[in-house]
């Protein structure tokens, strides 16, 4: 089974396909961000604080755990049929999250929105392989990065605003109108191929069930360690000894599935290794990063959501700034090493500085450091993408481009869960070793995010029945405590991004493929037929070696 060469289209037709996709791709990215400043908001009327991860965890997930599916879907049955199947998906999921009425029902919603929104992230990207050589990808991946960057800048606004006026739960209704705009110009604009042809082995099920098996074990326990369990106790063993059995029996899958979802093979280029590391370990800072500075902003400088998402205005305006400017440079030099080393070194010594973060930084302190980190990953965003695609031949970009978002998307999972119970574990611990006496905040961090919670802390503790000092003392107590803790964990993020500096080291700087669109399909249709025809000759040779298997060892000679 090989993809059919991209179709030939006219410009027009293909400005109006890039408009279709990028409304699409918005979708997917304004509910990530518009919900960032709402979930303290969330977590203060539904309780449930031992969930507050799962909000966004569980929309990573699902998301993560779908796109390498998206991917082979997206090439089986064109980019147009999986576009409106998942805006279909994703209003489902974004109805019921806005009606839940339990932290418990919001959790499952949110993973519904998380299908959807992972199979429109994967086709997004796959639709501009499509259309345009990787020399010139890289303008039009970085204005869907920028697409990315407008709607976390107005989502964390918005996101705030309708959480003060009206409810959070308009952050989930918002979706529906946006979702029909974007559903409309994909169904006029977008045609129905490029999709395969031929035979059509069963889709790898069982690949992703395994996947997923593997996955939620191993969240699970990076999630609940050093906060419902000991990292030592036998829970926390058995859900790592479940993920790791898991992860073996997806090994053991895709090695024999004729169409795998994740080809194993593709580890071979050097290129497509790299980058899988480099990506997961910035999606770990990126998506940690995401989720603390909000918290920091609210619990700690004690600003409203709103202002929370004006705050934040910055930071996504460095995203799309550095996102449009990495693809201008990678489209007119060809090249894109150095810019990767830049931009996550900036991320990295932007997390370092947060890392010093205390009880006294100010708010203004606070958006000048994450800006920094913001530019920095936004020249990841766009570059890592086109980067892969260039390094594998024309028929594997739904693969390769899938690929590359799941492993950036694996790593914010384990960001998410990983930081967020050190944070808690630290925050705790330092309102245990406190001077002041705090009996009333026991550890809970959303008691300092809701303006009537601490109303009502405020009253007992000038009754008398809550603690033995001033709640001022106590309250300055709890923020600086929980100050400490999140600056800990910026630092722990900051030298996981370190890492990816240094792996980015090991990446080679394949020239970047060029021409016209015509040219671009006859590349295409070429490497299409070279791998049926070696296909053939492994099958009768009897070696078995599959399409993907000789990409991953011969997609590097170009250039």
């Amino acid at each position: 089974m090989e993809q059919a060469p991209p179709v030939a289209v006219s410009d027009a037709s293909r400005r109006l396909i890039v408009l279709a996709t990028m409304s699409a791709l918005f979708l997917a990215a304004l509910d990530q961000t518009i919900v960032v400043t709402a979930v303290p908001r969330i977590i203060a009327e539904l309780s449930g604080l031992a969930l507050l991860p799962w909000v966004t965890t569980s929309y990573l997930l699902t998301a993560t755990t779908v796109l390498p599916l998206a991917g082979k879907a997206d090439d089986r049955f064109g980019r147009r049929a999986v576009f409106l199947l998942a805006i279909a998906i994703f209003v489902v999921g974004s109805l019921a999250a806005g009606a839940a009425q339990t932290m418990l029902q919001l959790v499952l919603f949110r993973a519904v929105q998380g299908a959807g929104g992972g199979m429109l992230m994967a086709t997004a990207f796959a639709v501009i392989g499509d259309l345009y050589s990787p020399r010139d990808r890289g303008r039009i991946q970085g204005g869907l990065a920028a697409v990315f960057g407008l709607a976390s800048v107005i989502g964390p606004i918005a996101g705030g605003v309708i959480t003060d006026t009206a409810s959070w739960r308009w952050v989930f209704y918002v979706n529906v109108p946006v979702a029909a705009v974007a559903a409309t110009l994909i169904a006029l604009g977008m045609p129905r191929s490029p999709r395969s042809e031929g035979p059509r082995p069963p889709l790898d099920i069982a690949g992703a069930a395994a996947l997923a098996g593997a996955l939620v074990p191993l969240l699970l326990a990076l999630t609940w360690a050093g906060d419902r369990f000991e990292w030592a106790s036998p829970a926390i063993g058995g859900l790592f000894t479940l993920g790791a059995a898991m992860l073996g029996v997806f090994l053991w899958v895709e090695r024999r599935a004729p169409d795998p979802i994740l080809p194993l093979s593709l580890a071979r280029n050097r290129t497509f290794a790299v980058t899988a590391v480099a990506g997961f370990l910035v999606g770990f800072g990126m998506f940690a990063t995401f989720t603390l500075v909000p918290l920091f902003l609210q619990g700690v400088n004690g600003v409203s959501a709103s202002e929370t998402g004006r705050l934040l205005t910055p930071l996504t305006l460095a995203i799309v700034g550095s996102s449009a400017l990495a693809g201008q440079i990678v489209s007119r030099t060809g090249r894109y090493k150095l810019l990767l080393l830049a931009g996550i070194g900036a991320m990295a010594g932007g997390l370092a500085v947060l890392g010093t973060v205390d009880g006294s930084t100010s708010r203004g302190e606070v958006v000048r450091d994450v800006m920094l980190a913001g530019a920095g990953l936004g020249v990841t965003l766009p570059t890592f993408t086109v980067v892969v695609q260039n390094a594998l031949p024309p028929r594997l970009i739904g693969v390769s481009t899938a690929s590359v978002q799941f492993f950036r998307s694996v790593g914010g999972v384990t960001g998410v869960a990983v930081t967020t119970s050190l944070m808690l574990e630290r925050f705790r611990g330092g309102l245990a070793g406190s001077a002041a006496d705090v009996p009333a905040i026991t550890g809970d961090p959303n008691k300092l995010l809701n303006e009537a919670t601490l109303d009502e802390l405020r009253a007992s503790y000038e009754a008398g029945t809550a603690g033995g000092v001033p709640f001022e003392v106590a309250l300055d107590a709890a923020r600086s405590a929980l100050a400490d803790a999140i600056g800990s964990v910026f630092l722990i993020a900051a030298a996981v991004v370190t890492i990816a500096f240094v792996a980015t080291l090991l990446l080679p700087e394949l020239a970047l493929r060029g021409g016209s669109p015509a040219e671009w399909r006859r590349e295409t249709a070429a490497d299409a037929a070279g791998a049926e025809a070696a296909r053939g000759g492994a099958d009768g040779a009897g070696a078995g070696s599959s399409a993907p298997e000789a990409a991953a060892q011969g997609g590097e000679s170009h250039g």
